[in-house]
């Protein structure tokens, strides 16, 4: 099949675009194509790391060369983060699988309309996905007050009706959004990760030399992006209460730090500043390393876009003991509870504890009983390591996850594209000729302006406008 492929890809930071880097020379047997963000100027694909069989292109690259030569299946990695606004204006005028990362896309999708002042537009698009629900709450998250507030209206509706398949990493999620959108298809992909128990190249009592950490210490360690959601402000606080009877614990934060949220400042705050260490950015490369360096491995997250988290995978790959939020869409996830040392699992096929969960109602006293058990219990942290790798070897190998995308990519290129519902906001359904219409009327001169050879090449009528290109106007797009 011929593919084009829409997603970032390194140097990007973001984890979809290390997890396309892994994913797609395990898709080699077809012609791929891949689609960066453009915007910032034609250079960009010559500034994406080199991936074996990968051609890259630009975004704008994309309406001319499917209108030439159509693409099988177009895909599209959507998440909630600003480097993924490129692709809305496409994937509503190309349908295809979307690989929903994550199932709420409020808050980048607003922040995306808003910065290029189009708040009418975000307010009529948020609307049409919540009818019933006020528009004033729609002003709020323009005065930038919506804080978590965007959870409870997710706005996916307009990538779930615009996609001929969607695609998501919770078999749960896949349950939920099908009853939530009865016309569209949703399946269930593994998410996977390679195995990293050898790719280590550096000692574990290195990395702990490096962040001033002793060799004989318990660490807890925290990967990925460095936010407030990854409950870290509860760990430094339960690190604080429970550090006088456990001199050895120490907790190792690896991820980019952004400018809004200082942990190292809470960390102060609470009297535990020698005990935490926080790396800053640290390479896909050297990962392996940190993760050898730490005895536990937390993943916890709240509030929670439904998203199945990539670290927490890539920490079972390694065979950590991990600690995760009990939440709905883990609840597949065998888990312990440490207060009755039940299993808690809505698989029963799954009896052995594959990690230990913190429930949202009872954390603080979870998280301290957590610290002190994992400490001080060796075997434990033994036996749910060991399980871990089993159940990342049962479900979430990169095998597996490419068996399934094969699955996915072949359903998705038979499928009819859905029918663009009716009451989509103008701007969505837009042809991308407004900002000429608009240059064009201030110079006196008449629509439409179609020489008959443009026209023929496209394959329309003198006149009209061919849909495949209307993306590369920036004026009009979604």
């Amino acid at each position: 099949m011929r593919i084009a492929w829409f997603s970032p890809l390194p140097p990007n930071r973001s984890g979809i675009a290390a997890y396309s880097a892994e994913l797609l020379p395990r898709l080699a047997a077809h012609e791929i194509e891949a689609f960066v963000d453009d915007s910032a100027g034609q250079d960009a694909p010559a500034r994406v790391a080199p991936i074996d069989g990968l051609t890259v292109r630009g975004a704008h690259d994309f309406p001319w060369r499917h209108a030439r030569q159509p693409y099988d299946v177009v895909v599209y990695h959507l998440g909630n983060d600003r480097c993924h606004d490129y692709m809305w204006p496409y994937l509503t005028r190309y349908p295809g699988l979307l690989v929903l990362h994550d199932a709420q896309l409020h808050q980048a999708r607003a922040q995306a309309l808003i910065r290029l002042h189009r708040e009418a537009d975000f307010k009529a698009e948020f609307t049409y996905c919540y009818p019933d629900v006020s528009p004033l709450l729609a002003d709020l998250v323009i005065a930038g007050l919506g804080g978590t507030l965007c959870y409870f209206w997710p706005m996916i509706t307009v990538p779930m009706q615009a996609a001929r398949l969607v695609a998501v990493h919770n078999r749960w999620l896949a349950g939920e959004l099908a009853a939530e959108f009865p016309g569209c298809a949703v399946e269930h992909v593994h998410h996977g990760f390679p195995d990293i128990t050898a790719s280590s190249r550096t000692s574990p009592a290195d990395v702990r030399r490096r962040h001033g950490i002793p060799a004989d210490a318990v660490v807890f360690g925290s990967f990925g992006r460095v936010t407030p959601e990854k409950g870290l402000v509860g760990v430094v606080q339960a690190l604080a209460q429970v550090a006088p009877a456990l001199p050895s614990i120490r907790l190792l934060v690896v991820g980019e730090t952004p400018s809004y949220f200082d942990l190292m400042a809470e960390a102060r705050k609470w009297g535990v500043a020698d005990r935490v260490a926080v790396t800053g950015y640290v390479e896909d490369d050297a990962l392996p390393e940190y993760l050898s360096a730490v005895d536990v491995c937390l993943s916890l997250r709240w509030p929670t876009g439904r998203e199945t988290s990539g670290a927490w995978i890539r920490c079972l790959a390694a065979g950590k003991p991990t600690v995760i939020t009990d939440l709905l869409h883990t609840g597949a996830v065998p888990s312990l509870d440490l207060r009755s040392m039940q299993v808690a699992c809505t698989d029963s096929s799954e009896p052995e504890p594959v990690c230990v969960h913190v429930e949202l109602v009872d954390g603080a006293h979870m998280l301290r009983l957590v610290l002190r058990r994992l400490t001080e219990d060796a075997g434990l942290r033994a036996r749910l390591g060991s399980a871990a790798r089993r159940y990342w070897s049962r479900h979430a190998t990169m095998e597996l996850m490419a068996r399934d995308y094969e699955r996915a990519l072949a359903r998705a290129a038979v499928l009819a594209a859905p029918p663009r519902p009716a009451g989509w906001p103008a701007h969505l359904t837009a042809d991308g000729t407004s900002t000429a219409r608009g240059l064009l009327r201030q110079m006196g001169v008449s629509y439409p302006l179609d020489p008959p050879g443009i026209a023929a090449a496209a394959g329309t009528e003198p006149g009209q406008i061919a849909p495949s290109f209307a993306p590369m106007s920036r004026g009009g797009d979604a």
